[in-house]
């Protein structure tokens, strides 16, 4: 069994269910026109959250891109679950975790996209008091599955010596 087969599905469930909270959080003014940042104090009685919606890629690039985006996403990560189901056996432990990373990632905020038309977005780390991350980009559980999924298939692969 590869990782992606309970790995996508678990973080898809865990992405879409934050997302949910997030939208009634805000209420029904998010659906009522354009609703730019809207800040959540306490929404996971932790950590506080601003609400935007995001109709570009990861971190807020390609701005009004969402109809050519859901393709690429769509694309992605079924292309992905997709090599994994016919090569998990050839594929080492590592790099399996780093696709099935960007394949949730991909498929979450595609499914955003088909649904609303935009990507919730609602991980603030502006708020640190950390000058260094000021107008840091406002993301979500998909977009860092995607960032640390590439990051994990940019690290040095060992070889195996027999």
């Amino acid at each position: 069994m590869n990782i992606a087969t309970w790995l996508v599905p678990a973080l898809l469930v865990a992405d879409q269910a934050i997302k949910l909270a997030v939208l009634w959080a805000v209420g029904p003014r998010v659906f009522e026109g354009e609703v730019g940042a809207v800040f959540l104090s306490n929404l996971f009685w932790v950590v506080d959250a601003t609400f935007v919606k995001n109709t570009g890629a990861a971190f807020g690039i390609f701005q009004g891109g969402a109809r050519i985006l859901v393709w690429i996403s769509l694309l992605i990560g079924l292309g992905i679950l997709v090599y994994l189901s016919l090569h998990h056996r050839r594929t080492p432990l590592l790099q399996q975790l780093a696709l099935s990373l960007i394949a949730a990632g991909a498929l979450g905020n595609a499914i955003d996209r088909l649904g609303h038309g935009w990507v919730v977005d609602y991980v603030d780390i502006n708020r640190t008091g950390l000058s260094i991350l000021d107008n840091f980009p406002i993301w979500n559980l998909a977009d860092a599955c995607v960032v640390v999924g590439v990051f994990l298939l940019l690290l040095p692969q060992r070889k195996r010596r027999y």
